[in-house]
């Protein structure tokens, strides 16, 4: 399975000190992890607005508002949020995870110093009892992925007009079944697998 991050910098595990390298900044004695954790219960759609990144309210996706895509200029909505997971990704510049890790990455700051960003500025925000499954949101990704992998492929070997109209159509099909019916991981395994074997077939006659 894939593994998408968002983090320019790192912290180990357990570390109790910031990048600064000063045990003793505001947060320092809750520990590394747990910081994190209370950073992540965040709604990253009050986060997203904070940095003026608007969604469609409908589909959930946007242009993505990472400088690296594209040095800035990219114009494809091919950054999404799951609202039922609290995470984003971008299946255009393969960035994607949680609150600390888009506040890390949009600043390029550590994962340290974004959490205690967050949880400065979103005080009334954070949750103390707070679980999702990222299990099920990793294996959903990987999905999707493969699904975004598949019409990347298709696009750049195909450039005629009725090749782009087909994997347009194809892909604005899939986002309205996704977002009618909120396809289970399996589900969306088969609907995925099924689109790729007409993309791979539509490939066969050009």
């Amino acid at each position: 399975m894939r593994k998408i991050s968002g983090r320019p910098g790192s912290d180990s595990n357990g570390e109790t000190q910031w990048e600064d390298g000063h045990s003793s900044a505001p947060y320092a004695r809750e520990g590394y992890e747990t910081l994190i954790e209370k950073a992540n219960t965040v709604a990253l759609k009050k986060i997203f607005k904070s940095y003026g990144v608007h969604l469609d309210e409908i589909n959930k996706k946007t242009i993505c508002p990472f400088k690296s895509h594209k040095g800035g200029r990219e114009n494809t909505a091919s950054f999404y949020f799951y609202p039922e997971t609290n995470t984003y990704c971008c299946f255009g510049c393969r960035q994607g995870a949680r609150p600390v890790d888009f506040v890390s990455y949009i600043e390029g700051i550590s994962r340290s110093r974004a959490a205690e960003k967050i949880i400065k500025n979103f005080q009334k925000d954070v949750c103390e009892n707070y679980s999702i499954n990222f299990d099920n949101f990793n294996d959903r990704i990987s999905i999707l992925m493969d699904y975004s992998n598949a019409v990347r492929d298709f696009r750049l070997n195909n450039n005629e007009i009725d090749d782009f109209n087909f994997i347009e159509k194809l892909s604005s099909e899939f986002d309205k079944m996704n977002e009618k019916y909120n396809l289970t991981n399996d589900a969306l395994k088969l609907v995925v697998s099924k689109l790729i074997e007409k993309i791979n077939k539509r490939q066969l006659q050009v």
